[in-house]
């Protein structure tokens, strides 16, 4: 009796929560080391040194129209508004795409000659006050075996089939600035609609 009140939750929750209007969102965390530390004016203050953990998540919408649709094997799908971007953490430091004049770009490259997966950020603020030009992460591979068309992915990219070019934050002319991480893992998130459902899923499981 409990598991079947259990589905008939879960179904009415389907119905009810803002599932439809947010199922396209695709959300990745990611965590990394930083290899390259260039802050020549000390904007930072020392906080960023070698081999810092960083930690970040970048969303974007798989129902997003490719602008480059007449060559089928680059697609660019630019996001303009909140909550698409990417969001970093150094530390105390937070270098993130800034939600009110989004410019976020998720590029994907099939067999040109290579496939190269691309997220670049143009419009960013970081949490000290300090200028950032921009924010990107470049995988590469040469086999062109790990995309099957310029299509957004639904899920992560499995690292496994990239070169990792490494996620790159840069400060405009003057800042002087040039940070660098290898990314060792990424994660898809659940939307939040979804993550509720599979508590509500497990409650009653546990319940049985």
């Amino acid at each position: 009796m409990r598991t079947g009140r259990g589905i008939l939750l879960a179904v009415l929750l389907c119905g009810f929560l803002p599932v439809v209007s947010s199922a396209q969102l695709i959300t990745i965390g990611f965590t990394g080391t930083i290899i390259r530390a260039d802050d020549l004016r000390n904007v930072f203050g020392g906080q960023i040194h070698l081999n810092d953990t960083i930690t970040g998540t970048y969303s974007y919408n798989t129902s997003t129209p490719d602008s480059n649709p007449s060559d089928m094997s680059i697609g660019d799908y630019w996001h303009y508004t909140a909550p698409y971007g990417i969001s970093v953490y150094i530390g105390d430091l937070v270098f993130k795409t800034n939600s009110n004049n989004v410019q976020f770009l998720v590029e994907i490259v099939n067999n040109d000659p290579v496939d190269d997966y691309l997220i670049r950020s143009r419009s960013n603020i970081c949490s000290n006050g300090a200028l950032v030009e921009g924010i990107s992460w470049q995988l590469e591979d040469y086999s062109s075996t790990a995309l099957s068309s310029d299509a957004l992915l639904t899920t992560v990219p499995n690292l496994a089939n990239w070169n990792d070019y490494g996620l790159t934050i840069t400060g405009p002319i003057g800042w002087d600035y040039l940070l660098r991480a290898d990314i060792t893992s990424v994660t898809l998130i659940p939307e939040p609609a979804t993550l509720l459902l599979i508590v509500f899923g497990a409650v009653f499981c546990k319940r049985r």
